[in-house]
């Protein structure tokens, strides 16, 4: 099996321009040799690993990873176009810190073509897209530094409603189901709005800062307070109840019944494990200085998480997955830093990933489609 390590580590934000695809293939060994190869692709320094562990690779197998420069990888419209966030070229930049800067716009990008059709244009700063679970709707913000305006688009119309007059954090707002968003404002209370721009208030916990927001059927699951605590609301009792504490986040599993959690164990170490929907611990999956980009695959089995290890020397940043039923860790992207969360394709055979170097005063961004069997 072969494993993809790219040169230098990639930091996180910033986007740049669109580039060529990079294919990796891959082939099964056995033995207990590791070997390294360092080749040239377009500039780019590639190391190129034999990892001969059996027991690593037994199920999932990695087929391929197309590098497309240039382009923020957000999230998936179908198995063949992502939606992206990109430089818009066309337009004035405006002077930063002595450096041209232009805005961030967002388009479909077609990978098998390349094509990219406009989604949101115009002289403000947009990213944050998501899709909404059937595909037809993007939630998206308007930039202002951590915070934005929130936006949900309908892809048939490309018409677009507020989610609210006020902002909020960025790295806020889920999509709750098919037709709603839940995000938090910024005093700490828990809103719904439809597709249509209706809002109604959720739920008040009475803490200022709420955040890491997800839902799944009747329960929305939160984090509180300078304790990490995490919380669990009941739309139809209308109770909420703590179940741990220390939590960075949770994510549930897409049917409910599990929950990916990362915790805070001490300074400088994170962790990911595995609970059931009440915050029990089952299993512990990975940790790290940090783990984040969480993301379960569409049926549940397989989840995906970016790390960034405890000690540099450990050489073991970038992409894993964990198959749930044996515990196998697969690695993807070796040395590599993600800027985002990860984004499975509809039929989980694809994982989107993001990246960032800061080169010339400047953040290049690169997206990785990493094709799984």
């Amino acid at each position: 099996m072969m494993i993809i390590l790219t040169s230098g580590r990639l930091r996180r934000a910033g986007q740049v321009v669109l580039g060529t695809a990079l294919v990796l293939t891959t082939a099964c060994s056995s033995g207990n040799t590791e070997s390294r190869q360092v080749v040239d692709k377009s500039g780019t320094q590639i190391t190129v690993m034999d990892n001969t562990s059996e027991s690593v690779y037994t199920k999932l197998k990695l087929e391929g990873i197309d590098k497309v420069d240039g382009v923020r990888g957000m999230d998936w419209v179908s198995e063949d176009v992502i939606a992206v966030d990109k430089e818009n070229r066309n337009l004035i930049p405006q002077t930063i810190e002595g450096t041209e800067r232009y805005p961030h716009n967002l388009y479909l990008h077609n990978l098998s073509s390349g094509e990219e059709t406009a989604l949101q244009e115009g002289d403000k700063n947009y990213s944050a897209a998501e899709l909404s679970p059937d595909k037809k709707y993007l939630l998206y913000k308007e930039a202002e530094d951590v915070v934005g305006l929130g936006y949900i688009m309908n892809l048939a119309t490309g018409a677009s409603v507020k989610v609210d007059e006020a902002p909020f954090r960025m790295e806020e707002g889920r999509w709750a189901d098919d037709g709603h968003v839940i995000f938090p404002s910024m005093d700490g209370t828990v809103y719904s709005v439809d597709v249509q721009g209706n809002k109604e208030t959720v739920v008040k916990p009475g803490e200022p800062y709420v955040h890491e927001l997800g839902q799944s059927g009747n329960i929305i699951y939160y984090v509180t307070g300078e304790e990490m605590q995490l919380n669990a609301y009941d739309t139809e009792t209308k109770q909420s109840r703590a179940l741990k504490k220390s939590v960075v986040w949770a994510i549930p599993s897409p049917d409910g019944s599990k929950l990916a959690i990362v915790k805070r164990t001490k300074p400088g170490e994170m962790v990911l494990v595995l609970c059931d929907s009440e915050g029990n611990e089952q299993s512990e999956l990975a940790s790290g200085q940090q783990v984040f980009g969480t993301s379960w695959s569409p049926d549940g089995s397989m989840l995906a998480y970016s790390l960034i290890a405890e000690n540099p020397a450990d050489d073991q940043n970038g992409v894993f997955i964990t198959t749930l039923e044996t515990g196998e860790q697969t690695p993807l992207l070796g040395d590599i830093e993600i800027s985002g969360q990860l984004r499975w394709s509809p039929s989980g055979k694809k994982l989107l990933a993001s990246s960032a170097v800061l080169k010339d005063n400047a953040f290049q961004i690169t997206t990785y489609v990493i094709r799984l069997s």
